[in-house]
C-alpha cells in the first residue's frame, strides 16, 4: 500500500468515527432529556411514595446511559488510535521527502561543481586562443558573462600563438531527467501497514 493510500484510509475512518461520535453524543443528550422529563411527570401511588416506578425508571436510565457511554468511549479510543496511526504514516512520509530533498540538493551541488569546472576549462581554452564549439561558448556566456569577456580579451593577446581545436566538453553529456517532487515521491512510496477495521457499535476490532 502506498503512503498516500494509507493516509487517505485513516482519514476516511476518522471521518466515519467522528460522525458516529457526534450521533452517540446527541443520542445520549436526548436520552438524558427524555429520562429526566419522564421522571418529572410520574404520578405517585396511594401511599404517596411512587418509589417502585421511580426505581424501575432509574435502573433503565442507568443501563442505557452506561451502554451509550461505553460506545462513546470505544469510538473515542478508535479515533485516538487512528490519529496515532495516521500521524506515524505522515511522519514517515515527511522523513522520506526530506531525505529525497537532501539527496537532490547534494546532486544539484555536485552538478553545479562539474558545470563550473567545465566552464573554467572553456574560459582557459578561449583565453589561449583555441577554438571551441559554439555550444561551449554559449555555456560559458550563460554561466558567467564577465568570465567569457575576460577570456575573449585574453584571446586577443594570444592571437599569434598556435591554436588547438577542441571538442565540446558537453558532447557526451546524458540528458538529465527532471527530479521528482520529494513529497509526491514520498506519497507514492510503498509501505507495509495494516488498516484495522472499525466497529460503530461496540468498538470491537
Amino acid at each position: 500500500m502506498k503512503i498516500r493510500e494509507a493516509r487517505a484510509a485513516y482519514t476516511q475512518q476518522l471521518d466515519i468515527l467522528r460522525k458516529r461520535q457526534r450521533e452517540l453524543l446527541k443520542e445520549k443528550e436526548e436520552h438524558e432529556a427524555q429520562a429526566f422529563g419522564a421522571a418529572g411527570n410520574i404520578s405517585f401511588g396511594g401511599d404517596g411514595s411512587g418509589g417502585g416506578v421511580m426505581l424501575e425508571l432509574s435502573e433503565e436510565y442507568r443501563r442505557r446511559a452506561q451502554e451509550l457511554q461505553e460506545k462513546i468511549d470505544s469510538v473515542k479510543e478508535q479515533i485516538e488510535e487512528r490519529i496515532k496511526l495516521r500521524d506515524e504514516v505522515i511522519e514517515m512520509e515527511v522523513g522520506i521527502a526530506n531525505a529525497e530533498a537532501a539527496k537532490q540538493q547534494g546532486e544539484a551541488m555536485k552538478d553545479y561543481g562539474e558545470e563550473m569546472a567545465k566552464c573554467l576549462e572553456i574560459a582557459r581554452r578561449i583565453g589561449n586562443g583555441d577554438r571551441v564549439p559554439a555550444q561551449d561558448e554559449k555555456k560559458l556566456m550563460d554561466f558567467n558573462m564577465e568570465l567569457y569577456m575576460a577570456a575573449k580579451n585574453m584571446a586577443m593577446m594570444n592571437v599569434d600563438k598556435k591554436h588547438k581545436d577542441h571538442d565540446s566538453l558537453w558532447e557526451d553529456e546524458e540528458e538529465k531527467t527532471e527530479n521528482p517532487d520529494p513529497m509526491e515521491m514520498a506519497a507514492d512510496t510503498e509501505i507495509n501497514v495494516d488498516i484495522p477495521d472499525i466497529n460503530l457499535e461496540d468498538g470491537a476490532e
